[in-house]
């Protein structure tokens, strides 16, 4: 079983709601909702804030759950996902404002789990993006990570990810503030 976890909880101090402000019609979160929904993921794991959770929770297809300390930033979402995902062979997972991964991606980060990659990373002309999977064997090792000794980026460090090639830049672009998402509305081209 392989889960998906989104990463949903952030304060977004420079945009806030941002997860929820719509990108060609529908909102950001919902369009990596529906990457992961239309991929071979198993199951969907969404950790959110309250403030996002009343609009979460009327989704049957995902499971929802409360980060109550999004201050501590991004790696408590992450290890309290990976905590209802123990029990998965491998999770895959991203920031909630990469509104531009594809199932395509995700499944690509799979069929390299499957060929026997515990750590597998996408990069689009050489630059690492998300979504990013880890296998089993390493979910210990995330639950002991720490901010201040890097938190994910000293997972990738000491594993050394494989990585795969993606055809698509989108896993490079996320939304921080709204000229990134101005910016983005004007490039229909890239709408999936």
């Amino acid at each position: 079983m392989i889960n998906g976890i989104i990463l949903a909880a952030g304060l977004s101090l420079r945009f806030p709601g941002k997860l929820m402000k719509e990108l060609w019609g529908k909102p950001i979160l919902y369009r990596v909702i529906d990457a992961f929904l239309g991929s071979s993921i198993d199951r969907v794991v969404v950790v959110t804030n309250e403030a996002y959770f009343p609009l979460l929770k009327e989704l049957s297809s995902i499971e929802v759950l409360i980060n109550e300390y999004p201050e501590r930033g991004m790696l408590e979402s992450v290890k309290l996902g990976l905590t209802k995902s123990i029990d998965a062979d491998a999770v895959v997972l991203t920031p909630g404002d990469y509104p531009l991964i594809s199932s395509k991606d995700i499944d690509l980060l799979i069929d390299n789990y499957i060929d026997g990659h515990d750590l597998v990373a996408l990069a689009y002309q050489g630059r690492i993006g998300h979504p990013l999977l880890i296998g089993r064997s390493l979910f210990n090792e995330v639950l002991e990570l720490r901010d201040d000794e890097g938190g994910l980026k000293h997972l990738l460090s000491v594993h050394k990810p494989f990585i795969v090639e993606s055809s698509n830049p989108g896993i490079l672009i996320d939304i921080d503030t709204e000229a990134d998402l101005a910016q983005l509305q004007k490039a229909e081209s890239l709408a999936l």
